[in-house]
Formats: C-alpha cells, sequence, structure tokens
C-alpha cells in the first residue's frame, strides 16, 4: 500500500514541476511555429512571385515603370487586410488584376496568404536569385531606354529644354549605375537629385565630371564625355526638380529574359553587363583605364574563375583600391555571366607590360603625403629601402635552377606595426590604419630562417601583390634593427637557392 501510495506521490510531482515548465516553454514554442510558417509561406509564395508578378513589379521587386516598387518600407508594415484585399479583388482602373479564384483569378485564400506574408517579411535579393536561377535577370545595374517623346517632353520645358533632355540622355547612359535612376544615390554613388547638389555653382560640378574625385569611385570622365555633354549633364542636374516638377521621370528597364541553357544567351548577358557596369573603370573591351587591363595574358591565365568571380563579389584587396564589390548588387547568374565573358577574351588576350596602370600601386600613405620643405629628413635617421635594395644595387645573374618571378605586379611599400603573426601570415597595420596580410614565405622556411616579429613591433616592407596574397620582397623590423631579405634583386625567392 506504501509503494503505491509513494508512486502516486512521485507521479503528481512529476506532473506539477512539468507543467509549470511546460507553460514557460509554451511562448517560444508558439514563437518558432510561426517563425516557420512564415517562412514556409515566404518560400513557396517567392515561387508564385516569379512565375506571375515579376513581369510587372520587377524580379526582386523593384517596380517597372507606373507599377510600384514592392521591395518598399510602406508595404512591409501596411495593413494585413488591404494587402489581402489588393491582391484578390485587384485596383481599380489600373493594370492591378484581381488575383483571387472568386474574382477570375487563379489563387485561393491560403495562397493569397502567402503572398502577403512575401510582401511583409521577404528578403527581396534573395527573390531577385531566384528570378535569375529561372532565367529572369533582374536590373539590378539598370540603364533606362529613353524614348524619343520623354525626351521631346523634357526639351519643351523652357528655353533650356533641349540641353536638359540631352543631359537626361546621356545621364542615363552613363551614370544611373552608381548614381539611381532617380538620382538617389547608392552604394556606389552619391546622391545627385537633390537641393544641395542643385546650390553648387556649373563649374564646382563641371570639374567634378571632368576631373573624377580621388579616393572614391567618381572617375574622370574628359576622355569619355566631350565639353556639350558635360555642360548638359550639369544643366540637366541643376534643374532636375523642374523635369520632376512636370511629372517626366527615367523609368527603370523590364526583367530580361534569356535562356540559361543557351550558352551565347549567357556570354550576351555578361557583355551587356560589363559594357553598361565595368567599362567606365576597366575600359572599352577590358583595355583598361582606372582600373587594370583585363583584357591581358596576366590577368586571364593567372587567375582562375573562381578568384575571377571572387572579385568581383568582394572587390578589391589591393591597397587604393577603388574595385567596389558587386556581390550584393548582381545574382550569381549575373557573376558568373561577366566571368564567362571576361574568359571569351583569353584566346587572344594580348601581353600587357604593366596590366594593373601607373595609379594601381599607390605607394604609403607616409610617402603619398605632402612634403614639408622646412623640415627635411637626415638621411643618417632611416628611412627608405634597406642597403642594397635601390636602383644601384649590384645585379646578379641567376644560378642554375632558379627562376627569376615572372611579372611581378607594382611595388608596395608600407610601415607600420605587427599585429599579428601565424605560421607564415603576418598581419600588419600601415600608417593609416588599415589591416593588411602578407605571407612570410613558405611555412617551412620562416619559422628557422626568419626574424622575430611581436605584435607592436614597428615595420617597414616592400611586396607585391600576388593572385591572392601579398608577397614581400623584403621586411625591416625597426624594433630590433633586424632585416630579412625574402628576393634577390632580380625577384628571386631566397629559399629557392
Amino acid at each position: 500500500m506504501n509503494r503505491y501510495f509513494l508512486l502516486t506521490l512521485l507521479a503528481l510531482a512529476v506532473v506539477a514541476v512539468a507543467l509549470p515548465v511546460y507553460g514557460l516553454r509554451e511562448p517560444q514554442r508558439m514563437e518558432d511555429a510561426q517563425a516557420d510558417l512564415r517562412a514556409a509561406f515566404v518560400s513557396d509564395a517567392a515561387v508564385m512571385y516569379v512565375e506571375n508578378c515579376a513581369v510587372c513589379h520587377g524580379a526582386a521587386g523593384e517596380g517597372i515603370g507606373p507599377n510600384p516598387a514592392l521591395d518598399n518600407p510602406g508595404l512591409r508594415t501596411a495593413d494585413y487586410d488591404l494587402l489581402f484585399k489588393t491582391i484578390a479583388r485587384g485596383r481599380y482602373d489600373t493594370a492591378m488584376a484581381a488575383w483571387h479564384a472568386d474574382e477570375g483569378g487563379i489563387y485561393n485564400d491560403y495562397q493569397i496568404d502567402e503572398l502577403v506574408a512575401l510582401i511583409r517579411y521577404v528578403d527581396w535579393p534573395l527573390v531577385g536569385e531566384l528570378s535569375a536561377q529561372r532565367g529572369l535577370i533582374p536590373p539590378t545595374l539598370p540603364v533606362p531606354e529613353v524614348s524619343d517623346e520623354l525626351l521631346a517632353q523634357v526639351a519643351a520645358l523652357g528655353p533650356e529644354g533641349e540641353s536638359w533632355a540631352a543631359g537626361m540622355q546621356t545621364f542615363a547612359e552613363n551614370c544611373t549605375i552608381c548614381h539611381g535612376i532617380a538620382g538617389e544615390g547608392s552604394d556606389l554613388g552619391v546622391a545627385l537629385n537633390n537641393a544641395e547638389l542643385r546650390a553648387k555653382d556649373a563649374d564646382t560640378l563641371t570639374r567634378t565630371i571632368r576631373e573624377g574625385v580621388p579616393g572614391t569611385l567618381m572617375a574622370s570622365w574628359s576622355k569619355v564625355l566631350d565639353d556639350d555633354e558635360i555642360a548638359d549633364v550639369v544643366a540637366f542636374l541643376r534643374h532636375w526638380d523642374a523635369v520632376d516638377a512636370a511629372g517626366l521621370q527615367l523609368t527603370a528597364p523590364a526583367p530580361l529574359e534569356i535562356d540559361l541553357n543557351n550558352p551565347q544567351e549567357i556570354l550576351a548577358l555578361g557583355q551587356r553587363i560589363f559594357d553598361t557596369t565595368c567599362s567606365a573603370c576597366h575600359g572599352e573591351n577590358g583595355s583598361g583605364g582606372s582600373g587594370p587591363v583585363l583584357n591581358s595574358q596576366q590577368i586571364l591565365t593567372r587567375n582562375t574563375d573562381e578568384q575571377l568571380r571572387a572579385a568581383i563579389v568582394s572587390g578589391g584587396r589591393r591597397p587604393n583600391s577603388t574595385m567596389p564589390a558587386f556581390g550584393d548588387r548582381m545574382t550569381s547568374v549575373e557573376i558568373d555571366a561577366v566571368v564567362q565573358y571576361l574568359r571569351s577574351w583569353e584566346p587572344t588576350a594580348p601581353q600587357v607590360a604593366n596590366p594593373r596602370g601607373s595609379d594601381q600601386g599607390g605607394g604609403p600613405p607616409w610617402q603619398r603625403a605632402t612634403p614639408d620643405p622646412n623640415n627635411p629628413l637626415d638621411p643618417g635617421q632611416g628611412g627608405g629601402p634597406p642597403a642594397g635594395r635601390g636602383p644601384n644595387r649590384t645585379q646578379s645573374t641567376p644560378e642554375a635552377g632558379q627562376t627569376p618571378a615572372a611579372d611581378q605586379g607594382p611595388t608596395l611599400s608600407f610601415s607600420g606595426e605587427v599585429v599579428a603573426v601565424q605560421d607564415n601570415l603576418l598581419t600588419f597595420r600601415s600608417a593609416d590604419g588599415a589591416q593588411h596580410e602578407a605571407m612570410l614565405g613558405p611555412p617551412w622556411f620562416w619559422p628557422e630562417n626568419g626574424i622575430a616579429l611581436e605584435p607592436g613591433h614597428a615595420i617597414e616592407l616592400e611586396g607585391f601583390e600576388s593572385t591572392d596574397h601579398m608577397e614581400l620582397n623584403w621586411i625591416h623590423n625597426l624594433t630590433t634593427g633586424q632585416l630579412k631579405l625574402l628576393r634577390t634583386a632580380e625577384g628571386v625567392p631566397v629559399w629557392t637557392q
């Protein structure tokens, strides 16, 4: 009897403890269940959107012409009933049709609920990626087509209207990639359609377009646009508010539909993106400009497709590089298309003496600073390359079996301090506060043949950028006074001798 009583009491105690614990966990369980349901709704709705809605509202919800963008903070917080009724019943006197089966459409209540969830919760760039995987390329790098009718309407706005119209067309063909179709700006370029810019005088704007802005992605356009074209763009920018007030606007192009199984269409897509996005810096047909010559054997034979893709996705790693990251601006389909287009040049690509151009080295920050003529340096106090590294250094012939480093990139020089050393990887901070990494020779070489490098040590070094990392010619530990030469004057690594 006592045994049964104890078992009953124990069971009652378990229940008494378990129920409150379960109750405490119930809100989190409900929240997790709702999150899972939202994710399932959004996933299903994304497919419906690409199949039926993207043709009007854009592959990534960016909107097309009079059809509004759905990637919109106002819609994400809009009333549920408003969104449901708009999708189900359409909107009177607009192109928005009714999509509910009761209204002649193809969706039921459950499916429209899924579309509402899409509008309120989806990550729109992922919808753009899904669209691209199905051959519907979103205009993430839009170059709008400007109709003759629109230009005629702008030209009729006033005595300077023809100049405004010409400037609008030039802007649409050359500037929207960075500054946006409506001049709203992006992570690549500043906003241009605002009162602050219109307050600038014409000479300042002309000089900016003609000469560019050092240290930014704004390159010089003097070799692309003539004086009349630049003057027209300036006139358009300074009177954009008058054009907007007349209801005359540039509109985003419709998504491009291509056959992903057709190599020629993929190649054409890559060329289109390169011509509208990359040629401003890398030149027509990759001939070079403020960016490297991409149509060269040095670039194309030494970089795999994956390395080219990484450069597009992540941007430039070289010091002072202005190459932006396009990983969050282009879909994987577009990036692959650009890589294939670049690769198509390889069979006929020429050898270029310096594919990166004279602007690519940059020099260390202390070298680029304006000299103080009243405070010349004592030549006996250090600075400059270690002894034997200057132009008068005795040249020697590589021994048999040695292979000089082929076509090293431009020399990079830094001064700064050590952040960390792990095996043969040096992490250091340069004088401008930027952090860099460099290889200290093969993993088996440096531990026994290197010099002491500790966090906080002051260093100066010289090297060059290899395919995916920086290689060193020499490194000088200013804290300990130790110097290590890693390459001969001919560029031969010392570990091969």
